[in-house]
């Protein structure tokens, strides 16, 4: 296998590619999303290519235990220990209602978001709107994407087209004027929970029943992830089901372990 190659920020920046988005533009007319929010979102001046996150998704790795190591230092454990005791009300309450262990929903985020204190910096608009396009030659080619990828690449293509339009419904629906408001992760992850668009409209929850989904919430969060444990077989009396549940949350041995020792920590 060719070696994987990651281009820096600064060389991603100096990269000049030019997709045609108009294929992109019919996708997201198909999947029935109004042609206003379409256009206004397509041609803002801060629609932007991110050659840097489409390098990363093409070459991602698998995730390392190592990289989980510090979520066991002690400072991490005592602000988990103190977020639990600041919305004990909301944990338990979701702890109840859905059978997900509240120390796990608490773990989760702490992985996650580090407690809700990290969400992202990318647009997410410019995150799907980058990986939409990633199978197209010009941006192969100007990224020198190694060949042997092609098939990881066109299926995250496809991915990011669907994920943009899951992300522009729910704007639709949230009454959400300006979608660039909305930042994530490189990945394009969203909110607290870092959740991708999808799983929104799957498994978001309206926690503090003010009528919409806002996972900038920690109600919305902890109703959310609860929802999704749930939904992925989770059972609170049965911790077999626990490690099947976490990975469909995140498919990474690595990351179970971690959410798993932590939650333990906070006990």
């Amino acid at each position: 296998m060719a070696q994987r190659r990651r281009i820096s920020h600064k060389k991603a920046q100096s990269v000049i590619i030019r997709p045609d988005y108009k294929p992109l533009n019919d996708y997201l007319t198909n999947e029935g999303i109004d042609q206003k929010l379409i256009q206004s979102t397509l041609h803002d001046k801060r629609f932007t290519f991110l050659p840097i996150v489409v390098n990363w998704i093409t070459y991602q790795k698998k995730e390392k235990p190592s990289q989980y190591t510090h979520y066991m230092k002690p400072e991490v454990i005592e602000r988990g220990k103190q977020f639990l005791k600041n919305y004990s009300p909301i944990l338990t309450h979701a702890e109840t209602q859905f059978g997900v262990s509240k120390e796990i929903i608490v773990a989760l985020l702490g992985v996650e978001t580090n407690y809700c204190q990290h969400t992202g910096k990318y647009p997410i608009i410019n995150v799907y709107g980058s990986l939409s396009v990633m199978d197209q030659d010009c941006v192969i080619q100007g990224l020198k994407l190694d060949k042997e990828y092609l098939p990881r690449i066109k299926k995250r293509a496809a991915w990011g087209r669907s994920e943009l339009a899951a992300f522009l419904k729910y704007c639709e629906a949230h009454q959400i004027k300006d979608p660039y408001t909305i930042k994530g992760s490189w990945a394009g992850a969203i909110g607290y929970p870092q959740f991708i668009p999808s799983s929104v409209a799957r498994w978001g929850m309206d926690g503090n029943a003010d009528g919409k989904i806002d996972l900038f919430t920690y109600e919305d969060t902890i109703f959310s992830i609860a929802n999704y444990l749930k939904s992925a077989g989770f059972d609170k009396e049965n911790d077999k089901t626990w490690i099947h549940a976490i990975y469909a949350y995140n498919h990474s041995n690595a990351y179970v372990e971690r959410v798993i020792a932590l939650a333990a920590a906070l006990k």
